[in-house]
């Protein structure tokens, strides 16, 4: 939790033009995987590289479509899930929306250690990080919802579970989210 809370605090003191935006807002390292495969979602609206050893679930219906995955070779406590949803509807990312994701995440009974809206891969959005339990398990959850269009949005989350090596997996996850290439 130290580890976390230090972070979060010198989130403003970060900036390296090498860096993308999420990896500066978090102080990470640039990472690159090896071995890796770019999975398209099943409307082709979106891929993203994931190493080849993750398993992968894609899901679609007819308001969205979404890729789950995962490194099930690791222990739980020692993993990270992503999970990336490209939905029908119009996201408004104004306050109301912002007040009622950190009334959700309260109510969920998770605490919420970080906000902000900027952007995202040039389109607006709006992440939180927060801390909660599941069973006995501590676990970090990032949340970020991004405008694609008029008629599109993403929801892009990660939970790093356990209490050792959590910035090294939180920063996995997001090199691994910054793999985010739109489609259409």
């Amino acid at each position: 939790m130290k580890k976390i809370t230090i972070l979060l605090l010198l989130i403003s003191l970060a900036g390296c033009s090498e860096k993308s935006n999420l990896q500066e807002e978090f102080i990470c390292a640039t990472k690159k995987f090896s071995n890796t495969e770019e999975v398209s979602d099943f409307k082709n609206k979106f891929s993203i590289t994931y190493p080849k050893k993750w398993k992968t679930q894609l899901y679609f219906d007819s308001i969205q479509t979404q890729i789950i995955a995962a490194d099930t070779t690791r222990n739980f406590t020692d993993t990270y899930t992503i999970n990336i949803e490209y939905n029908s509807g119009d996201l408004e990312l104004n306050e109301k929306f912002r007040t009622g994701i950190l009334a959700e995440l309260s109510e969920a009974e998770q605490q919420v250690l970080k906000s902000k809206t900027t952007t995202f891969k040039g389109k607006p959005c709006f992440w939180t990080i927060s801390k909660g339990k599941k069973a006995t398990y501590d676990y970090f959850y990032f949340e970020l919802f991004m405008k694609q269009n008029k008629l599109n949005y993403f929801k892009i989350t990660s939970e790093v579970y356990g209490n050792t090596n959590i910035d090294t997996r939180f920063c996995e996850s997001i090199a691994i989210i910054e793999t985010l290439k739109f489609l259409d």
